[in-house]
């Protein structure tokens, strides 16, 4: 049996028509281009840009600002996850297939996007690892073009967050934040050249605006807030199991933590002590918010009813605070998260900074179906087919016609008589 202590507490949203909104913006991005990006700029980051483009001497006077301490913590980050992004991509490799006894060839190129658009929040905090994460995977798959898009205003782009973008491999950066920035991204404007593919985290109207411009370009994924869950048992330490939750939790008040346990002390024991942990820390007011109102323990009999339960919750960041019997189970019956972390030693902020794994993770669910970002969603696996044999490419045109002829196709059916060894060797388009 599983038993759920949360808070009764739930705060009211104001509720914004965010789909509205983006369509709204989208709409006029497309038809009105720079002009419209000024207005937005205007009045939602209150300044006022005449070019978007940040010049090379804009730039360098920027992130002269960054301490050399800084620098080298990202200059490090980068090559972790550019060392982790290589392997992946080793992973991808142009292959042929030989059949039908050597006389057809199937393959299969391995290609770049070749012009892509990472979005980079501006928000509460400076985010240093998202640049790494979002532009060294599209480096190391060989995109020729990526633009980095990344709020202005006050204090914005921070120093350290336009280093990094730079450090990874940007090779043109915008002051463009939220839906316009998507959009600019999509359609294009006077200034900014469409790209192929968007990736990048951000807000609702950053997402909504993402969802909208798919089809017309590519996205990475839908991320929504942060969403930790910590599996546990007896052995786990009761202020490791808070701080991680916590950790995820002071993204957004919106953000989601679970903790997921077969010890009832551990479960009452953090229930009881997770208010006065959080007053203890200096991002409370957001921490309060996200506890009260998307906080959740599980308390379960069994750790099969723990791993269902976990896999049916689908965590964006998994941590396992188990034993080696336990943990062995888990990871070996868990199938549904985004990033997993398999010792209590290595949490899962390890990974949102520096550890080498990406950190742009399904969230909402997604994880059922998908993963997080990587080099492969800046590729494109073609394929290529070859028949040397005219007796094979009979056989072919034969089948084809009689299921086209069964389907009702005619053109197709055409299309593959017209490959039968007469008429191929012929080029005959009169028919027999």
């Amino acid at each position: 049996m599983i038993r759920e202590l949360k808070s009764e507490i739930v705060e009211k949203y104001e509720t914004i028509d965010v789909v509205k909104t983006v369509s709204d913006i989208i709409e006029r991005v497309k038809s009105e281009g720079d002009i419209a990006l000024r207005e937005y700029e205007s009045q939602f980051d209150k300044v006022n840009i005449t070019d978007f483009r940040m010049e090379d001497s804009a730039i360098e006077r920027i992130i002269s600002q960054v301490p050399d301490k800084i620098k080298e913590i990202i200059d490090t980050n980068i090559k972790r996850i550019e060392s982790f992004a290589k392997f992946q991509f080793s992973m991808y490799r142009n292959m042929e297939f030989v059949t039908d006894n050597g006389k057809t060839i199937l393959g299969q190129k391995i290609l770049p996007i070749e012009n892509v658009g990472v979005y980079i929040p501006g928000g509460r905090y400076p985010l240093l690892s998202t640049p790494p994460m979002t532009i060294i995977p599209a480096r190391v798959a060989g995109c020729k073009r990526i633009i980095a898009c990344t709020p202005p205003g006050e204090n914005r782009p921070n120093p350290a967050t336009l280093y990094g973008i730079i450090k990874s491999g940007a090779t043109e950066v915008y002051t463009i934040g939220g839906a316009q920035a998507i959009a600019a991204m999509a359609y294009g404007t006077e200034t900014v050249k469409p790209v192929n593919k968007i990736a990048g985290p951000g807000n609702a109207y950053v997402n909504e605006a993402k969802k909208e411009v798919f089809g017309k370009v590519g996205i990475d994924l839908l991320a929504g807030p942060s969403e930790i869950l910590v599996l546990a048992d007896e052995t786990a330490i009761e202020e490791e199991v808070m701080a991680d939750l916590l950790s995820q939790a002071e993204h957004d008040p919106s953000a989601r933590c679970c903790l997921v346990t077969i010890s009832s002390e551990l479960a009452h024991s953090i229930y009881d002590k997770m208010d006065a942990y959080i007053n203890k820390l200096s991002t409370k007011e957001i921490l309060k918010k996200s506890w009260l109102n998307h906080g959740i323990i599980a308390l379960c009999d069994t750790m099969k009813e723990a791993v269902d339960y976990t896999n049916n919750y689908a965590a964006e960041h998994l941590e396992l605070h188990l034993n080696a019997e336990n943990s062995d189970f888990a990871f070996a019956n868990l199938i549904n998260y985004g990033s997993v972390f398999l010792d209590h030693g290595v949490p899962a902020v390890f990974s949102d900074k520096l550890l080498g794994p990406n950190h742009t993770l399904p969230t909402s669910g997604a994880a059922k179906y998908s993963g997080g970002l990587s080099v492969g969603n800046f590729l494109k696996i073609l394929t290529y087919s070859k028949v040397t044999d005219d007796g094979v490419r009979d056989m072919l045109a034969h089948r084809v016609k009689i299921q086209s002829d069964y389907e009702g196709f005619g053109a197709k059916a055409r299309a593959a008589e017209l490959r039968f060894r007469d008429n191929y060797v012929k080029g005959d388009v009169n028919g027999r």
